[in-house]
């Protein structure tokens, strides 16, 4: 009788501390859920603008052909097909998938199609991004290749928008960059500042403008006499630079705003840019760059250079 009685007192024991242990369980899987919600929650509250390009970004199902190649394709230039399919009503995906990417690199394409669209507000986004650039910390080297493609940018923008236009007038200057650069260069005056101009000088070309082809005329007729004397003496590469933003603008002109628009740097854009090398206007611009290149002595370097020029799309 003894012995049925602990049995029983046993058994309820045991099933006592079950119980316990379940509790106990039950408790713990909800203190795990609390605090994953509670670490999500912190997580948006921390990276609100990240978290919401996520929750804002379209399904791949939803998102259209020349979207999603941008975002299976972060890093590449868009060709011709994709381009030509950019519309103004894609820009706040655009932009959210700019901003979303931590790489300059990865903002290629998606900055590409922005540039196409190229109203006010993707302006100020390039604008303040070649002003500002990292703040106080000193640019790598990804991020100095962005500069270019910015500027780059700029150019195709500038064919439709009066202040991209505006800004590649200022920008060609090494001194506006002193004044308005707020970012630290790794580069000792006056490098980087002259490079800057020199991409400057490129994207002027890309605009396609008659202004633009007046502007480099002057640059050749007179010089760069806007400049100061010490970057008169570093800036040597800014006829080359100018001779290239040539090219590109008469390549751009013979296509016209929207094919050129379509096919920048396709295989017509280039033709038309090793065409106006060999005329005799672009042998003239090359002797200004280089004084002795169409002298007998040097006729023979003249045909590898442009040969040279041909086979790297100069």
């Amino acid at each position: 009788m003894a012995g049925s009685r602990k049995q029983g007192a046993g058994a309820r024991n045991e099933q006592e501390l079950r119980n316990r242990m379940l509790e106990m369980g039950m408790r713990r899987l909800l203190g795990i859920g609390m605090l994953g919600f509670a670490l999500i929650r912190g997580a948006e509250g921390a990276e609100p603008l990240r978290a919401r390009a996520r929750q804002s970004q379209l399904k791949p199902t939803e998102i259209p052909a020349h979207l999603k190649w941008v975002r299976e394709h972060p890093t590449w230039r868009p060709p011709p097909e994709i381009r030509r399919e950019a519309r103004a009503e894609d820009k706040g995906w655009l932009m959210r998938e700019y901003r979303f990417q931590n790489t300059p690199r990865r903002r290629h394409a998606s900055g590409w199609l922005l540039a196409y669209i190229g109203d006010d507000e993707v302006f100020r986004l390039f604008s303040d991004a070649l002003r500002l650039g990292p703040g106080s910390r000193t640019p790598d080297a990804s991020e100095y290749g962005m500069f270019n493609q910015l500027l780059c940018g700029m150019g195709v923008m500038a064919q439709t928008n009066d202040l991209a236009f505006q800004f590649l007038k200022d920008a060609i200057n090494p001194d506006w960059w002193r004044k308005e650069r707020k970012w630290t260069s790794m580069w000792k005056y006056p490098r980087k500042e002259i490079s800057l101009a020199s991409s400057a000088v490129h994207a002027l070309g890309l605009s396609g403008r008659a202004e633009a082809g007046d502007i480099l005329d002057r640059m050749r007729q007179e010089g760069f006499n806007y400049l100061s004397p010490r970057d008169a003496r570093e800036g040597h590469g800014l006829n080359w630079a100018a001779y290239k933003a040539k090219q590109y603008l008469e390549a751009s002109q013979k296509m016209g705003r929207q094919a050129s628009r379509d096919g920048l740097f396709g295989q017509e854009f280039m033709r038309h840019m090793r065409e106006w090398r060999r005329s005799e206007e672009g042998l003239d611009w090359l002797e200004w760059c280089s004084p002795k290149i169409r002298s007998p002595d040097h006729r023979a370097h003249l045909d590898e250079t442009l040969k040279l020029m041909d086979h790297y799309d100069f």
